[in-house]
């Protein structure tokens, strides 16, 4: 019998945008990731696992008991207005000073790129971001038809003389670039920080070139010291600023928000009305009775300790099993670290041997590039695995990619005797 034949009869149909559209590379490793036999450090989910949940039930109970119906209706599209207020309130505490009517809460940091896509982004707009960078910003923005230049980093973020290149050479073709795109504290996917004398380097040549600048800081509170940069926002406040509450309390709340300028935010709140009229009260109602009601930082605190903790164990287990010609971050923060291997080695290509044999899952380097770069890099998650997993499943993962490289060798070996 012929296999089916799978056809889409719809094809014709639909817009020229949908050929930009991809599934995520993280999305698509969660069910595999999810098997009770995978060490995963392919997800970027931080640890709710000890989430005080008596304390959300608590605060839940409270909602519906103070509001009633009212937590249960639709709400205003740019937000409930007391998470606005708190979350001006945690901003504050991070030296960015913005009213209620600059703030508009989204449905996590994702939506968040989206909407500022649909209101910024016309086809075939030049984008610059980080490379690598967020690959749900990568295709957030790719959604949209965007030409996204990725530029290069170093141990100290974004290197400023790639950016105005990149400026440079728009400008000589009579273009512009729309905006930038930066993850500047414990970036995902590399953990890097973009240190304080390019922060401000930085600022000087948005101003110079007039470019609009994006800075998503949602791990920022996720500090493992007592060092502390500026956030871009707090140096200059014409920049559009987000912030989630997925790893400072529950992605599973869906809900982050985004600070800017007041026109922007009234474009926005016209795109999130078009896309789902508001986000839910009852959840934007909860998180505001945890943040303002209960000790929230003792629990953050607790968190980042934590995750520090399982940071070193996985720097130590890398230090430990992984091939000497491997590099990776040590990031100060956040939830990831990036790992760069020998040129040949093509994580993606790797990746179903590393969840097959090893039992390892990981986030291949090519996804958080806008362009072919990436290949020999993958992104580690250390916030979710426990240390036992850690130090097992980076053992096993050091010792498929020693047996990649050894592989390799042997290959290059006999072309060698065979072409004497």
């Amino acid at each position: 019998m012929s296999p089916e034949i799978r056809f889409d009869k719809w094809n014709d149909l639909y817009a020229e945008r949908t050929a930009a559209l991809k599934s995520s590379a993280i999305r698509d490793l969660f069910i595999v990731a999810s098997r009770p036999d995978i060490i995963s450090f392919a997800g970027g989910m931080p640890d709710t696992r000890s989430l005080p949940i008596e304390i959300v039930i608590e605060a839940t109970k409270k909602v519906l008991q103070k509001e009633g119906p009212a937590a249960l209706q639709y709400g205003p599209s740019e937000g409930h207005l007391g998470l606005r207020k708190c979350v001006s309130k945690l901003m504050a505490e991070n030296n960015m000073h913005v009213d209620t009517d600059e703030i508009i809460i989204t449905d996590g940091g994702q939506q968040a790129l989206d909407l500022l896509g649909k209101i910024f982004i016309n086809p075939k707009d030049n984008i610059l971001v980080e490379g690598p960078s967020y690959v749900g910003a990568i295709q957030a923005f790719s959604s949209y038809q965007a030409k996204i230049t990725s530029l290069p980093l170093d141990e100290n973020g974004l290197l400023i003389d790639s950016l105005v290149q990149a400026l440079e050479d728009l400008k000589k073709r009579n273009q512009k670039a729309k905006f930038i795109y930066l993850v500047p504290s414990f970036s995902n996917p590399t953990g890097i920080t973009l240190s304080l004398e390019r922060r401000k380097a930085l600022l000087k040549i948005i101003k110079k070139y007039d470019l609009l600048a994006i800075e998503d800081n949602p791990y920022d509170q996720l500090r493992f010291s007592e060092d502390k940069i500026p956030t871009l926002r707090s140096m200059d406040n014409s920049l559009i600023y987000m912030g989630t509450f997925s790893k400072i309390f529950s992605p599973g709340v869906r809900l982050g928000w985004v600070a800017a300028p007041k026109p922007i935010i009234e474009k926005l709140n016209f795109g999130k009305q078009a896309a789902d009229l508001c986000s839910s009260s009852l959840t934007q109602r909860i998180v505001e009775e945890y943040f303002t009601s209960y000790p929230w930082e003792k629990y953050l605190k607790k968190q980042t300790e934590l995750y520090k903790e399982r940071r070193d164990v996985m720097l130590e287990s890398l230090d430990k099993f992984f091939p000497s010609d491997a590099k990776w971050t040590k990031p100060g923060g956040g939830l990831f670290l990036w790992v760069t291997l020998p040129e040949f080695v093509n994580t993606a290509e790797m990746l179903a041997k590393s969840i097959n044999e090893a039992k390892v899952a990981y986030v291949p380097g090519k996804a958080f590039f806008a362009d072919d770069n990436g290949k020999n890099c993958m992104r580690l998650n250390f916030s979710y695995p426990n240390k036992e997993q850690i130090s097992e499943g980076i053992k096993r993962l050091g010792k498929l990619i020693k047996s990649e490289i050894k592989l390799r060798q042997t290959f290059t070996d006999k072309l060698n005797l065979n072409n004497d």
